[in-house]
């Protein structure tokens, strides 16, 4: 997918419900309250965070271009798509990201690859001084501690790497654009990974796009690699999946929740509003189905509210809230969180 897809993709799911602003949070991965329900509220955890340096002048200007050319509407401070943008999204190939397992860790995967790819190819050359093409400390640190676990002088290490990284690219998913990239993005012995220009240029594609196809090859290895299949890429991909998606406040919010401790205690331990503590609810309820909301809303209510808000066809919390004037806004977002959460 390019970065003008991407966009249309999201903003056909929020369409009408949230500002032109909306996908850019998602995009970057901000981790407030709205964004996080987001992601569930609309079923967009392939895009969260896929895009952490992406530049407010990059997204504007975009944005523009979908309108101009008639893709998106901006009216009452929300974004709505065309029939025109609707026809563009149905001629699109299959989403290839996973932001919600990634969120940009998928980076230090690559770090590590590059720099054993590049260090396995030095030592074959008999070339063993030379400088890393990965200058971050704990990348270099943890390529060195692997190659040595894996006994890399005498084991067949880069044979065997070679042949796991063949496996995984030959995903039928994948397309040769993806392959391409992924190995012209390599580094090793008298020779340098292309960099984003250039691959950009040589494909007449934009920066920012060739940065998502890659992501994608990168989010669709990961996703298959395994114990058994992948041993040596498995050992790489140490600690690179997501596997408790909160954020800290939130995991401490939840230590708490579980104590037993109400939200107004909590908010009054941690010194911190009683909105912030509910946003944080509603991101441990994104991220764990089965957390019991009945403390915080009966049966009844979620039942009231998603029945307005399938009959309104909306899930703009002022607009259900107005018309159910004895909830919260804390258990519209609640209810619409477990909802979408079902029905994943």
């Amino acid at each position: 997918m390019h970065f003008h897809q991407i966009l249309l993709f999201i903003i056909h799911k929020i369409s009408g419900q949230r500002s032109e602003n909306a996908p850019f949070y998602l995009l970057k991965g901000k981790k407030s309250g709205q964004t996080i329900q987001d992601v569930t509220y609309f079923q967009l955890h392939a895009f969260f965070s896929i895009l952490p340096q992406l530049s407010k002048e990059d997204y504007d200007t975009a944005i523009t271009e979908l309108y101009k050319e008639q893709f998106i509407e901006l009216k009452e401070s929300t974004v709505h798509i065309t029939d025109k943008g609707i026809s563009a999204i149905t001629q699109q190939k299959n989403v290839l990201l996973n932001g919600w397992q990634y969120r940009g860790k998928e980076h230090v995967f690559w770090k590590r690859l590059d720099l054993a790819v590049q260090t396995l190819s030095q030592f074959h050359a008999n070339d063993k001084k030379f400088v890393p093409n990965q200058k971050d400390i704990d990348t270099q640190q943890f390529v060195k501690d692997y190659l040595i676990q894996h006994n890399f002088r005498q084991f067949n290490l880069s044979k065997e790497m070679k042949h796991e990284l063949h496996l995984l690219l030959e995903n039928p998913s994948l397309d040769d654009l993806h392959r391409t990239f992924f190995v012209y993005r390599l580094s090793g012995f008298n020779t340098i990974g292309l960099t984003w220009e250039q691959l950009a240029r040589y494909h007449k594609l934009s920066e920012l796009d060739a940065k998502i196809i890659f992501l994608e090859c990168l989010h669709t290895m990961l996703d298959n690699i395994s114990r058994e299949a992948s041993p040596l890429l498995y050992s790489l991909a140490k600690n690179i999946r997501i596997e408790t998606p909160l954020t800290d406040s939130a995991f401490k919010t939840n230590s708490l929740l579980e104590k037993g401790y109400s939200l107004e205690q909590i908010a009054d331990l941690r010194k911190l509003k009683i909105n912030t503590i509910e946003d944080h609810v509603i991101e441990i309820v994104s991220a764990n189905k089965s957390f019991p909301i009945s403390t915080f809303i009966s049966k009844e209510q979620v039942y009231e509210i998603l029945h307005l808000s399938s009959e309104l066809q909306t899930k703009k919390l002022t607009e259900i809230k107005n018309r159910l004037p004895e909830v919260s806004y804390f258990q519209v977002r609640l209810a619409l969180t477990r909802s979408e959460q079902l029905h994943e």
